[in-house]
């Protein structure tokens, strides 16, 4: 593994995905930072490049198949290849203005469109962005990607009542990571005799715009478990959180 390689992360522009693009930055790595918003990005860019640091920007809206297909254009005549792709960006909710985040995020009370626009962002975004970078991804020596999920998203932690987790029960948001975990586990399959593996990551609950302040975590802690993923060896096709422990699917 070289410290040259070329690492996307998507929705970088704050919280967890700057972080990582800091930590690995620091580190040597090439990171090309993408957000949906050009304003944030561009802030985003500018931050670190007053900190010293020499990352690229792309606009990149995931549930925009034009833009997925831009960004490749793009990552291909700059690069050649991507040796890394990290699915960080994703929405917690999209809230119907009559209604609140808790009323727009239960089974019973959100509506089918409000999951169906969290699902077009962090399951089918998730997946066309993916599939587009898959021939970038195959030039490289090893290539890795890894999807960032959540304990929220694993089954068998919100069926067991004794589980820290089993009261939260955030249907759209939580149902789109139990999937992006199902799309590890097929991608996995798919390309097991090439050169690239696959993780979901999930960075505990940190202190960003999406969590609380009465998170565990702060944002460094959380974004060191995803730079551990690009770093590290560690089992493909695994769900893994801090100190690479093992989460249930």
């Amino acid at each position: 593994m070289s410290s040259s390689e070329i690492i996307l992360i998507t929705g970088a522009n704050r919280g967890l995905g700057l972080e990582t693009a800091r930590q690995l930055l620091k580190k040597g790595f090439t990171v090309i930072l993408s957000c949906r918003d050009s304003h944030k990005g561009n802030e985003a860019l500018q931050q670190l490049q007053q900190e010293g640091l020499s990352p690229a920007f792309i606009p990149l809206d995931i549930s925009d198949p034009k833009q997925v297909q831009a960004a490749y254009a793009w990552i291909n005549n700059q690069y050649g290849q991507l040796d890394v792709l990290i699915n960080n960006a994703a929405v917690t909710n999209v809230v119907n203005t009559h209604r609140s985040e808790r009323e727009s995020n239960t089974l019973l009370s959100g509506d089918v469109a409000e999951f169906k626009a969290i699902y077009d962002i962090n399951v089918w975004g998730t997946l066309e962005l993916t599939k587009a970078m898959l021939p970038l991804l195959m030039k490289s020596l090893q290539g890795r990607i890894i999807n960032l999920s959540s304990e929220l998203g694993s089954i068998q932690l919100q069926a067991a009542t004794s589980s820290p987790v089993y009261h939260v029960k955030k249907f759209g948001y939580n149902s789109s990571k139990t999937l992006v975990n199902l799309i590890t586990i097929y991608l996995q399959e798919a390309l097991r005799e090439t050169n690239i593996s696959v993780y979901a990551v999930s960075p505990g609950w940190v202190k960003t715009e999406m969590g609380t302040a009465a998170a565990m975590l702060e944002i460094p802690e959380g974004a060191a478990i995803i730079v551990k993923a690009v770093t590290d060896k560690v089992g493909a096709g695994s769900f893994f959180t801090h100190h690479l422990q093992m989460i249930p699917w």
